[in-house]
């Protein structure tokens, strides 16, 4: 017989904490992961609390729900096989909107204190195509050039920049944490950009010298914020907690060694600290991220809820192991990871049942994803002079989903904020628009004319399987 789990509560003394780290984005992802390494350090390392900063209207009931606990919550996992834990997570100290107080959180970021800001703003918070070109036709982008605030997390470190060289506050590390291959690399590329287009040199100047941008790869499977959870722990442990987090048991953070003003015992926690991430996050951005994104349409089209339904769907899972195994593992090539072996982690984590991460989430920003998680296999396979025939499967599946979408015969709400961009491509004709597209598929169509010919062939029979399919359900 089971015995119900004790909740696991905060042993340090949380009005001894203070902040040394800002994070932008106190999402569920940044609260099932970064925030829980934090909080195992702050026994011992009490000057590295984190400061929480929120750049969006559109987050502002979560984030108040969140600052109305004074940024205490619950973190629920569960293992593969069923294991439930809960723990009080106590690492996030202060709160401040900046989509209601900008100056407030950019004044906050000039305590010398504040060493490291990091941040968790999604791939698409970046504004970057494929050679790291900033898009400065987005209108967040526009909207932080022509008025010094807003929700780009360019205008917001533009600011914070400004704000530090001015008090002398000293040097920081910005650090991303978000699914982006060289993600140090693209945050400071993206800013560099950023602040010449607002022709600020002095900034760039100071940031230069004064500012690092580590890599990180970081890893757990983390569902939307769901009531169910908070409901839970209220029954368990009696606990009014709104924003209960929930996330799978496996974790993981490889960081690279390179802040410009100190930094936490990370290896303490568990967070593997590296020379190099890049193996690491190739890995993990193709066979994670990848596996994840070439299966989740395919997963829609087939009435599928859940992540975890799809890949245990027969058909669907012999798919995904094949264009892993196929394609994906020989792609990369040589690795100090067991591939094999990591693949096989993979697997299992997407088959957990009690995690309930769905479709719809996966499905988010198709057209910031295949770029950068199957354009690589793609790419890698197209080198080894094959076709990659399981990835343009899994291309011809999203193209179908977004014409479902468009139809009206997909049960959830499609968010990808290029959709705009996308949808001119999704009408009948437009196929071979779509298969050439260098924002998609960068040189592949030109260097491999198979590709093309395969994928607008692949389109046409999804789009026949499928619409037979939804016909058959309407009647």
């Amino acid at each position: 017989m089971m015995t119900t789990p004790d909740l696991q509560r905060i042993s340090y003394q949380r009005d001894q904490v203070t902040a040394g780290i800002m994070h932008v984005g106190v999402g569920a992802f940044h609260r099932a992961h970064q925030a829980v390494y934090i909080d195992s350090l702050l026994d011992f390392s009490s000057q590295w609390g984190i400061c929480g900063v929120n750049l969006r209207t559109e987050d502002r009931p979560l984030f108040d729900a969140l600052k109305a606990q004074n940024g205490q919550y619950v973190l629920k996992t569960i293992s593969p096989d069923g294991e439930v834990a809960y723990r009080e997570i106590g690492s996030i100290i202060e709160l401040i909107d900046a989509s209601a107080a900008y100056q407030v959180a950019v004044s906050r970021a000039t305590d010398p204190s504040i060493r490291i800001i990091s941040m968790t703003v999604t791939e698409s918070g970046y504004n970057l195509d494929d050679d790291n070109v900033l898009d400065v036709s987005a209108k967040p982008i526009i909207d932080g050039l022509a008025s010094g605030v807003g929700s780009s997390i360019y205008t917001f470190l533009h600011a914070v920049i400004r704000a530090r060289a001015s008090d002398g506050a000293g040097p920081i590390t910005f650090l991303c944490c978000d699914n982006l291959r060289d993600n140090g690399g693209k945050l400071r590329s993206g800013l560099l950009q950023y602040l010449k287009a607002a022709g600020d040199m002095e900034s760039v100047d100071w940031m230069t010298k004064h500012v690092t941008f580590p890599c990180s790869m970081v890893d757990r499977i983390t569902p939307r914020i769901d009531s169910r959870h908070s409901l839970d722990v209220k029954q368990r442990f009696g606990i009014d907690d709104a924003v209960t987090v929930m996330g799978e048991s496996y974790i993981q953070w490889v960081l690279e060694d390179h802040f410009a003003n100190g930094r936490p015992p990370f290896e303490q926690a568990g967070v593997e600290i590296v020379d190099d991430v890049e193996p690491y996050e190739d890995a993990k951005i193709r066979v994670l991220n990848g596996g994840h994104t070439i299966l989740t349409y395919l997963a829609a089209l087939k009435g599928h809820h859940t992540y975890d339904a799809g890949i245990l769907d027969p058909e669907l899972r012999a798919f995904f192991r094949a264009y892993e195994t196929e394609e994906v593992i020989p792609a990369i090539g040589e690795s100090p990871i067991d591939l094999e072996a990591y693949r096989d982690i993979i697997e299992s984590r997407f088959s957990n049942q009690h995690i309930g991460d769905t479709v719809e989430r996966i499905c988010m920003d198709g057209v910031s994803k295949f770029p950068i998680f199957v354009l690589p296999t793609v790419k890698g396979t197209v080198n080894q002079g094959r076709i990659p025939v399981r990835s343009i499967h899994g291309i011809a599946s999203w193209y179908v989903f977004m014409r479902h979408v468009e139809a009206g015969r997909i049960p959830f709400k499609y968010v990808d904020p290029k959709w705009n961009w996308i949808a001119p491509m999704l009408k009948r004709g437009q196929e071979v628009a779509f298969a050439t597209e260098p924002d998609l598929w960068g040189d592949v169509p030109t260097r491999c004319p198979e590709f093309v010919s395969t994928l607008v062939n692949e389109i046409e029979a999804l789009d026949s399987i499928f619409s037979v399919q939804s016909e058959g359900v309407a009647g």
